[in-house]
């Protein structure tokens, strides 16, 4: 109880009066979403796939910082969790029916208040995730982390791209599975150690923006993400429930890699 309420309070600190927002106060802090159009800061302005992204195997596309259904969650192991504690966010991706992609990266977009995070941090994928249940681990491990701004930022704070290289290139045939990154904050390198905050950015529009492949609606899954974090007390539950109807639809995500 005493980290939640210290996270709260964080983030209360962290946005200023004077920018409209909400913290839904239900749920103890973990997810931060838009109150009003004039929340973000940065007018949305399409600019293209992320240069990074090549050879890009997906992309879902940008956190719209002007959309009426901006929102984040928490994803993160250390921070404002304490060194013990954790939440993550899985979503959805396809790989093409008659495809096998070789991964070589992954990345997630982060709102966060943290200017630098841990060099290495984990990587999850699994098959089956649902309400209530985790699935089946299909791959796992850590990589080397780089953490850059996006250009972005909404809530008062900025937004990162949080990505890992694999140590090994793995390979995946046709179907459905869940992807996390966990941004990783738990030793000095942290520029905000115990402070730090780390929402997931979420887009709400398809397409969506800079999307690859570009152009097309529903082309990886849509209201299919999940959080999991004992230490906000939440089991394996769709996002589309814990943050609210219009909220938490598909998360900023993609990966690196040949096909």
């Amino acid at each position: 109880m005493k980290k939640l309420m210290l996270l709260v309070a964080l983030v209360a600190v962290l946005v200023p009066l004077a920018v409209a927002q909400e913290i839904k106060p239900n749920l103890g802090g973990y997810v931060i979403q838009r109150g009003t159009p004039t929340i973000m800061s940065i007018p949305f302005k399409p600019a293209g796939t992320p240069s990074y992204c090549k050879p890009c195997l997906f992309y879902t596309g940008d956190f719209n910082d002007s959309g009426s259904g901006a929102d984040g969650v928490f994803n993160a192991q250390g921070g404002a969790l304490g060194s013990g504690g954790s939440a993550y966010v899985y979503d959805a991706f396809i790989v093409p029916k008659g495809k096998t992609w070789t991964i070589e990266k992954l990345f997630i977009n982060t709102l966060s208040n943290s200017g630098a995070v841990d060099p290495t941090c984990p990587w999850d994928i699994r098959k089956g995730v649902a309400s209530g249940s985790g699935g089946t681990d299909v791959a796992t491990g850590t990589g080397n982390d780089t953490w850059k701004a996006t250009g972005r930022s909404g809530f008062g704070l900025t937004e990162y791209t949080d990505l890992v290289t694999l140590k090994k290139a793995l390979k995946l045939k046709a179907g459905t599975y869940w992807l996390n990154v966990l941004t990783s904050c738990l030793t000095s390198s942290c520029s905000e150690g115990s402070s730090g905050l780390f929402y997931e950015s979420d887009q709400e529009s398809q397409p969506g923006g800079n999307q690859y492949p570009p152009g097309k609606s529903g082309e990886q899954p849509w209201d299919e993400g999940f959080f999991n974090s004992s230490s906000f007390g939440v089991t394996w539950e769709n996002t589309t429930e814990l943050c609210g109807t219009g909220y938490c639809d598909q998360f900023s995500m993609g990966a690196i890699g040949k096909q």
